[in-house]
């Protein structure tokens, strides 16, 4: 539609309007021909999770079957977890959405689980939670202004947690004076009770205060719910950077401090676990075999 078809429209709403006098909108409306928006939402995802909580993100659809743009004002949202309200927001960034097409949102909304623990007793226990998702987008329709728009979504929606990743021992391959080759074992747990498959595991590893290697897992592993993988991780040291104080501990077998800190990509059988990254962080003590 061109600028002055558009402004010939709205002029045309606005003398409506004025008419209409104590007329309901809805009568201007029907007889300037103007269409509500659908709004809906195209979907719920977890894409984040930590040991602290998760990131929710939605996609909020909203679509014009109008011969003029609309403007999306923001929106309003709730999160409802076994019908108690543990969180609401708003948006207000504005958006154009097209004569007679769409536009998609999205979302994130961060979860903690301190404050799910508050609200359902025992909910960090439970293996999966019942949520609905209730949001209201505002569209700027012509002359009328600024409308609310509700949608909402229910489901189930799972209580996941990050795969533990630890290491079991340090097996000493070739020592010299000046460096050793060393295979540090570690074992990789789902404490879910859902499968998952991890795509993708970059690491970086510190003992004793000082870094031996920072790599990445080289293929997909698949974990069953409640089951464990062992992984070996190749490391060449080389005394001369690290310290002549590393050959007497690996000669020695004493224990050693480590750091383990990384981030995971996994994917599970559910709806809304689809694309998950995952930071993980773990100390313990470590010694040779």
């Amino acid at each position: 539609m061109s600028r002055c078809r558009w402004f010939g429209w709205a002029l045309t709403l606005l003398l409506l309007w004025m008419i209409s006098g104590c007329s309901s909108m809805d009568a201007v409306k029907k007889a300037a021909g103007i269409k509500d928006p659908a709004v809906s939402i195209a979907g719920v995802n977890i894409t984040r999770l930590s040991a602290e909580g998760l990131t929710l993100q939605f996609a909020l659809d909203v679509e014009n079957p109008n011969p003029v743009p609309l403007d999306l004002a923001g929106f309003d949202y709730a999160l409802m977890l076994d019908g108690k309200q543990l969180l609401a927001g708003e948006k207000r960034d504005r958006i154009k959405i097209k004569a007679r097409g769409d536009s998609r949102v999205s979302v994130p909304v961060s979860l903690k689980f301190a404050d799910l623990s508050r609200l359902l007793s025992g909910g960090m226990r439970k293996e999966s939670l019942n949520y609905e998702l209730k949001t209201a987008a505002l569209v700027d329709l012509p002359v009328i202004g600024v409308k609310k728009f509700p949608a909402s979504r229910k489901g189930s929606f799972p209580v996941p947690k990050v795969p533990d990743v630890s290491l079991t021992g340090i097996d000493v391959k070739n020592l010299s004076l000046s460096g050793a080759k060393v295979v540090i074992g570690a074992t990789v747990d789902n404490p879910n009770p859902f499968g998952v498959d991890i795509s993708q595991l970059v690491y970086d590893l510190s003992i004793n205060g000082k870094p031996w290697v920072k790599s990445k897992l080289d293929k997909a592993l698949p974990l069953q719910g409640k089951g464990r993988s062992n992984l070996s991780i190749p490391v060449e040291l080389n005394f001369l950077e690290m310290g002549s104080s590393l050959y007497q501990v690996l000669m020695q077998g004493k224990k050693m401090n480590y750091q383990l800190t990384g981030d995971m990509k996994f994917a599970a059988d559910h709806p809304l676990l689809k694309a998950v990254e995952a930071p993980f962080s773990k100390k313990g003590s470590i010694g040779t075999k």
